[in-house]
């Protein structure tokens, strides 16, 4: 592996613990973009030689925008999460026989992604989740990678997904899948423990399953909806 002397990440948002293990193992960076089918692959991307910033996929390539705004539309401010919206040449003119789809994804002219996002103050994008997947737990917004980092910090743990579940009391609350390593035990006391270093308190798992392996798509995405169907 001497030879390698790069990775590029795309398709979802790379754990944090991912990106040490592998440049620990192999010694080449990871550059993370952004991309969907609608924006003809990235739209984001970690210049090649600049300093990668941990936890971003970049910043816009040439010819992209991107917004991040709030649900009124209204751009937010450096640091503040919102939805990410994307214009350049690259960006589709909609979809096939679908103007009502077409209309809500390009209001604007801009391509609403679905995703939440943030930037910095040098303009680096950092995808947070998709908004379809964040959890509303007593009016708290709760982004399930922040959690999934945290737990996958874990040494016991290999593989771990997040969920909003139905909750009474708070509307939702997340729950924890996880899929300990091979030869490692975990208990959910321990893993808790673990969980309250880093994470608050409304934050914080409220179920948790071990299970051998999480459903995932041929190109490695979680299927959340099917964890969400089953719990």
């Amino acid at each position: 592996m001497d030879s390698l002397r790069l990775v590029v990440s795309a398709g979802a948002v790379l754990k944090e613990q991912v990106y040490r293990d592998f440049e620990a193992a192999y010694g080449a960076p990871i550059h993370d973009g952004w991309g969907s089918t609608e924006t003809s692959s990235f739209a984001t991307m970690t210049p090649i030689g600049a300093t990668r910033v941990p936890g971003s996929c970049g910043l816009p390539l040439p010819g992209c925008a991107v917004r991040v705004v709030d649900p009124e539309g209204r751009d937010v401010a450096l640091g503040e999460r919102g939805e990410m919206l994307v214009r350049g040449p690259n960006v589709t003119w909609g979809y096939l026989n679908k103007p009502e789809q077409t209309a809500s994804a390009l209001a604007g002219g801009w391509y609403h992604t679905g995703d939440v996002a943030t930037f910095d103050a040098n303009g680096y994008v950092y995808v947070v989740d998709r908004l379809k997947d964040l959890i509303i737990s007593g009016g708290y917004n709760i982004a399930p990678k922040e959690i999934e980092d945290v737990i996958l910090a874990h040494p016991a743990v290999l593989d771990v997904a997040v969920v909003g579940i139905t909750d009474a009391a708070r509307g939702e609350v997340p729950k924890a899948f996880i899929v300990c390593k091979e030869g490692a035990s975990l208990a959910e006391d321990a893993l808790l423990a673990h969980c309250r270093t880093q994470l608050a308190a409304y934050k914080l798992p409220r179920v948790v399953a071990f299970v051998p392996e999480l459903p995932k798509t041929a190109s490695g995405k979680v299927q959340r909806f099917l964890l969400r169907a089953g719990a």
